[in-house]
């Protein structure tokens, strides 16, 4: 029984110990264009969108790889790539717009140390794009003046 409460303690400090040895990725990266919204978009025409990844953190690392949810979307990007403190990386990533109606599509970006960020690009699409308000310039009339004695 003692065996038993002695493993037992064990197997708990060590994951208690593991949980708080976990990184705070938003101490390491900072993300441009994590959530991205596309807005209306034409369905079928591509929607392409940069994710910038700045390192925040003393240390160098490293992009390792990032998986689209779909097939309809790709990410590109150089994997295994190093970037130092203060350096800036980018994902681009490409959505071939063939949604009608809302979408959300995610990526995830998955760094050394056990780092991953599910970046994110919403948007509408829609078979046109509707034309934009039409303007109409006020015209301003100016009052003609009043006669006077002099005139």
């Amino acid at each position: 029984m003692k065996k038993l409460v002695l493993l037992t303690s064990l197997a708990f400090a060590a994951i208690i110990g593991h949980a708080q040895t976990a990184v705070d990725i938003a101490k390491v990266l900072e993300f441009k264009n994590a959530n991205y919204n596309a807005g209306q978009t034409i369905t079928g025409k591509a929607v392409e969108y940069t994710v910038e990844i700045k390192n925040i953190s003393k240390d160098t690392v490293t992009l390792i790889t990032a998986h689209a949810g779909c097939g309809c979307t790709v990410p590109n990007f150089t994997p295994n790539t190093k970037f130092g403190p203060g350096q800036v990386t980018k994902v681009n990533i490409v959505f071939n717009g063939s949604a009608t109606g809302p979408y959300t599509k995610v990526t995830d970006i998955t760094f050394d140390n056990g780092l991953t960020q599910r970046v994110q690009l919403t948007g509408e699409g829609v078979a046109t794009l509707a034309p934009p308000p039409a303007t109409t310039e006020a015209t301003s009339v100016t009052p003609p003046k009043p006669k006077t004695d002099k005139n």
